[in-house]
């Protein structure tokens, strides 16, 4: 897997670039559709539904091998700007910010794609999570890079392996990332989310509250189409 730990590499390094500048979230825009949240239970009664399939990398010239949807939370004090074919890879990011002139990240989610060589559910799950480690591996400098969980989980119906772990950026801010690795059942192809939270915006005091960000509470929601 050498020439794939080099796409990542690559993949990384322009992630971790972009990931924390307001200005990028500020003058970005990919539109979605406002509808009923599957976030009730957080108090969250509207989200926006981002439906990412041909129409979607007609339309932003990107490819999207394994189309799917996810609704992004819209919560009171946030505001959601998306991105197509952002850098570093992939159809799209989604940015969370503060509703104030500074767009402030709170947190960001960006689909990446990968193609797989097996049709083994194991192997398929295996191939995932090593592409997790691999990016993790990627963000920050080593020294600084840190392994906090890694374990199969279920997106919906569907197997997953998740990585959680924490890294330095550019900026010297200390920023926590969940990443969940996807295949679409029946094709060689598959996503792997990355949820950035910033913890300097004050809702992540703990390893654990990457999960209630609005980056990696999106991803949950993910169907492939």
């Amino acid at each position: 897997m050498k020439a794939t730990a080099i796409v990542l590499a690559t993949i990384a390094l322009a992630f971790m670039a972009t990931a924390p500048d307001p200005a990028v979230a500020q003058q970005t825009k990919t539109e979605g559709t406002v509808k009923l949240t599957p976030f009730e239970a957080r108090g969250i009664t509207l989200s926006t539904i981002y439906t990412v399939d041909g129409k979607f990398a007609e339309k932003h010239g990107v490819d999207v091998p394994a189309a799917f949807s996810l609704a992004a939370p819209r919560r009171e004090g946030q505001e959601i700007h998306a991105q197509a074919k952002p850098s570093g890879g992939g159809p799209i990011k989604i940015y969370f910010t503060t509703d104030d002139g500074k767009k402030s990240i709170f947190s960001s989610l960006q689909i990446i794609t990968y193609s797989l060589k097996t049709d083994d559910p194991q192997k398929r799950l295996e191939v995932g999570d090593y592409f997790a480690i691999e990016l993790l591996k990627k963000l920050g400098t080593n020294q600084n890079t840190r392994l906090n969980i890694r374990r199969p989980i279920k997106i919906g119906d569907l197997p997953a392996a998740e990585v959680v772990g924490n890294f330095v950026n550019k900026d010297g801010d200390q920023l926590l990332v969940r990443l969940v690795a996807l295949a679409k059942p029946g094709t060689r192809d598959g996503i792997i989310g990355i949820a950035v939270g910033h913890p300097r915006q004050g809702r992540i005091k703990k390893v654990e509250d990457i999960f209630e960000t609005s980056a990696s509470l999106a991803f949950d929601t993910l169907e492939f189409k």
